[in-house]
């Protein structure tokens, strides 16, 4: 079976017709050939029979017929020339010879049992008639023999198989022929189609026409031609849109999709280039960096969506001014890279001064608000001293920081002797250290205590102060890492471990008052920390993983961060107070709406800010405004705290104002919290309630 589905259309149709004709002919001529010869040795057995029967009278009538010489010519004017005879011989009663014609064979005894009978022989059948006399004793007169040629027989109708077997032969041929034009008409046809669907795979446009071919192989013909043609529309059109998107793929690895202005990627692989092309060639390139000021504003104040308009309309003045060698970039955010190509120093310091111009005069106005900003610009010339790309923005970005810190909306050129700059630099060390402080714990936690000034019975409190650990064991100050945290946005991961390690150490403490009046804890919260959705959800899973009552916890915010976020403050003191949470607001009074931002934050306690503190005894107006605030926090029932008590008129005159609590190194030292801690289970009994305050102090 496999066999036959291997094999091709025209071996099939040869297979399927020419093999059942020959089977059938052979057949049919074997038959034939043993019918005919069995019929002509019968018909030729009776004629000798008959011929044996018509000789027997000369033995009756020898006497008559003129002697033996008679007989002998009689014989041989017989059948014998016209039939397939051996001999014919005649002989008397005692089997002698009377007269005979061809060859001479013996007579057996045998042959007298039967009066009529034909023996066969090897080649030869021998029919013998007895003759008896037609007296009443039938009186045996002699014998008559004939013999045939069988051989000569078999070799008549074997030249006659072998010339039907000709006949056959030469029809099959003919017959072979005529399959094998027949399949071949059929099956070329199919296999120039084949050939042609190949061509066509392979990319050939369509199928061509083939010649004397077939309706069927035709109306196939026309059928894959019109897919062909369907499948080149559609080839084409996939072959546009794989182009079209490849471009866009390209274009979208290369550009920033808010500005349409190239990416920090390709930024970065021109500035390569620019940098081997100055190591090789000596060339003049300079570097810009450009950080739009104030711009949190707009996203704060009128939302994300406006914040990328404005992105839009800035970048696209400024790229009216850029030239066409150069490279204006979007880095992220509201930062910008611009690369000088071919630029002297003092061309691209005119050349920032103008683009801070057009920034500067720039107004951007959101539902019939006008809004204006500035850009500080950082730049770098690129020299053949520089390592890699990373350096050159590293120092372009530090040039961009010593313009903030100059005023904003400045162009400043770095220089390796810059002292801010290599301040900068210290900074910016200073994230990858407190990334791995954060990861193998090597911040500590400190506390100072806070006490009351006017009811003995209430609570002090400890305010907990953050250190960090050097390589050496020592104590590292938080005023030489918060600002680095503060500048490069790694003040929520600080608040997220000060919450969580608080909590760890302070669990014990919880426990051991369960059956005593509770006593509240204060963390404080930075202000990229309120902005942060996620702040919620993390601190309900501290509360419910180290089982502290949120009735025991005070979270402290500053003024300034309160009021840049606002509305997101106040959302989270709502939430948090529902569960029971306390606020404190922390440096009250260095801003300049403080008191008309107070009525709006439902806090429970208000720290002063520590420049009114210090001086209050020697200047009247840090008087009038501690007074001020307390007057205030009274008339809205918040118990207010003083910081930076050293000496003590300065307690007794904030005793004399109605100042709840007082905090500074005249009352109490920074102590390490597991000390203070020990010190307090100790004292349990005499302490009741305790508040401790969790803040990154930077003044200590």
């Amino acid at each position: 079976m496999q066999f036959f589905q291997n094999l091709s259309i025209q071996s099939r149709l040869l297979l399927l017709v020419i093999g059942p004709v020959f089977a059938l002919s052979c057949i049919f001529l074997l038959f034939d050939f043993k019918e005919q010869l069995q019929h002509e040795e019968e018909k030729l057995s009776q004629h000798a029979l008959t011929t044996a029967k018509f000789l027997s009278a000369v033995i009756h009538n020898q006497d008559q017929l003129h002697g033996k010489p008679y007989i002998d010519r009689l014989l041989k004017a017989s059948q014998l020339n016209r039939e397939p005879y051996l001999s014919l011989i005649i002989a008397d009663a005692n089997k002698q010879p009377i007269a005979n014609v061809g060859a001479v064979f013996t007579m057996q005894d045998g042959l007298l049992q039967q009066d009529t009978m034909v023996m066969q022989q090897a080649t030869h059948d021998i029919t013998m008639v007895k003759v008896f006399s037609t007296t009443p004793a039938h009186q045996l007169l002699g014998y008559v023999f004939v013999s045939v040629d069988n051989a000569a027989l078999i070799e008549d109708h074997r030249q006659a198989f072998i010339k039907n077997v000709g006949y056959i032969t030469l029809t099959l041929i003919l017959c072979s022929i005529l399959v094998s034009w027949v399949s071949r008409s059929i099956s070329q046809p199919i296999r120039d189609m084949t050939a042609a669907l190949k061509r066509f795979v392979i990319g050939s446009q369509q199928v061509s026409q083939v010649k004397n071919t077939l309706p069927e192989i035709k109306s196939l013909q026309s059928t894959i031609n019109q897919i062909s043609r369907e499948m080149q529309h559609v080839e084409a059109d996939m072959r546009h849109r794989i182009q079209d998107a490849q471009a866009q793929l390209r274009y979208q690895a290369r550009h920033d999709a808010l500005t349409g202005l190239v990416n920090r990627q390709e930024l970065e692989r021109r500035l390569q280039q620019a940098l081997q092309d100055v190591k090789q060639h000596r060339a003049n390139h300079v570097f810009c960096y450009m950080d739009l000021d104030q711009f949190r504003v707009i996203n704060d104040t009128c939302g994300h969506l406006a914040g990328d308009e404005m992105l839009r309309q800035i970048s696209m003045i400024l790229s009216q001014r850029i030239r066409a060698e150069d490279t204006f970039a979007r880095l992220g955010g509201d930062e910008f890279g611009l690369l000088l190509s071919y630029c002297q120093v003092e061309k691209a310091i005119e050349i920032a001064a103008q683009l801070r111009q057009m920034v500067e005069a720039f107004r951007f106005m959101h539902e019939g608000r006008l809004f204006q900003t500035g850009i500080s610009i950082g730049i770098v010339e690129i020299t053949a001293d520089l390592k890699d790309v990373g350096q050159i923005t590293r120092h372009a970005d530090a040039a961009c920081y010593v313009a903030k810190d100059n005023g904003r909306n400045q162009i400043h050129l770095f220089h390796n002797e810059d002292d801010v700059m290599l301040k900068r630099h210290a900074e910016m060390e200073w994230v990858l250290r407190i990334n791995e402080a954060i990861e193998h714990n090597e911040f500590v936690l400190y506390c100072q205590g806070i006490f009351p000034l006017q009811q003995k019975e209430l609570p002090p409190f400890y305010e907990i102060l953050i250190r960090k650990r050097d390589e050496n064991g020592g104590i590292i100050p938080p005023a030489e890492f918060l600002p680095s945290a503060e500048r490069y946005n790694l003040m929520t991961k600080i608040d997220r471990w000060v919450i969580q390690h608080a909590f760890m150490a302070l669990q014990p403490l919880f426990k051991l008052q369960s059956s005593v009046k509770p006593f509240i804890v204060s963390i404080n919260l930075s202000g990229m920390s309120l902005g942060d959705p996620q702040l919620l959800p993390y601190i309900k899973n501290c509360f419910e993983t180290y089982e502290i009552s949120p009735g025991h916890v005070c979270f402290e915010i500053t003024e300034t961060s309160a009021i840049i976020n606002i509305d997101n403050t106040i959302k989270l003191i709502k939430e948090l107070q529902k569960m029971g949470t306390r606020f404190m607001l922390d440096d009250f009074g260095s801003g300049m709406s403080s008191f008309s931002y107070l009525k709006h934050l439902p806090v429970n306690f208000l720290k002063m800010d520590g420049a009114y503190v210090k001086d209050i005894t020697s200047n009247k107006v840090d008087l009038a405004m501690a007074k001020a605030i307390q007057s205030v926090a009274q008339s809205m029932e918040i118990k207010t705290i003083a910081e930076y008590v050293e000496d003590q008129a300065t307690l007794d005159c904030l005793k004399e104002m109605g100042v709840a609590y007082a905090q500074g190194f005249y009352l109490n030292r920074p102590m390490p919290l597991n000390e203070a801690l020990a010190r307090h289970i100790g004292t349990i009994s005499q302490q009741p309630q305790v508040a401790v305050t969790i803040a990154p102090d930077l003044a200590v």
